[in-house]
């Protein structure tokens, strides 16, 4: 029984799809297309030797630095993805660039006489990124499995939305289509899957 009541707890979390595909292969199927060959012979061998889980950590490492760091920028550093992305890689010293601006003289000093401690506490420059209607925002991922960085990407998107949507530069247009912000968030999940996110796979199923 006690096992029963664990059962929705395993399958409402992202990762259980991808455990299931990661072993849906036999172990001894794979086992014998490597020892039979050293690369895989076939997209379909292709598919089932290569396989593998990406855990939830590193789904968020590599997504809150490419994903959030490009909304952060945008933001100039103003963003709530700054506190919910716990892998999102900062400074303390970072100074954002306006448009056209050049890092200062003191960024191209030779910092090679400096201490790690000096070297931290120096200014990290960060060029102008230009702000972007999140429908132009495109994820893809080439080897997408079950999804989880899509799924994550999906979690990052909705703060994304949002936010354009109280932006000065970017909420004209979308107030234009949805004049309230509850009529926005209940049109993000369309929104997404049509504009943003993108995954392709070797193995069809």
């Amino acid at each position: 029984i006690e096992l029963r009541e664990e059962w929705p707890k395993v399958w409402s979390q992202d990762e259980t799809i991808g455990w299931v595909y990661q072993y849906f292969t036999p172990k001894e199927m794979r086992e014998k297309a490597r020892s039979e060959s050293r690369a895989p012979r076939d997209s379909h061998e292709l598919g089932f030797r290569n396989q593998f889980f990406t855990p939830r950590y590193v789904v968020e490492y590599l997504t809150d630095n490419t994903l959030g760091r490009v909304w952060y920028e945008m933001r100039k550093g103003d963003t709530n993805l700054k506190d919910s992305c716990k892998y999102l890689v900062r400074r303390p010293t970072e100074v954002f660039l306006n448009e056209g601006e050049p890092p200062t003289k003191d960024a191209a000093e030779d910092k090679n006489e400096l201490s790690q401690e000096e070297l931290i506490e120096l200014p990290v420059y960060i060029p102008h990124r230009r702000k972007k209607d999140p429908r132009e925002l495109k994820i893809l991922d080439p080897a997408c499995g079950s999804g989880h960085f899509l799924l994550y990407c999906f979690d990052l998107l909705q703060t994304i939305y949002e936010e354009a949507y109280a932006d000065a530069d970017l909420s004209p247009v979308l107030h234009k289509q949805y004049p309230t912000l509850e009529e926005l968030r209940r049109h993000i999940p369309q929104l997404i899957l049509a504009h943003n996110l993108h995954g392709i796979d070797i193995d069809l199923r």
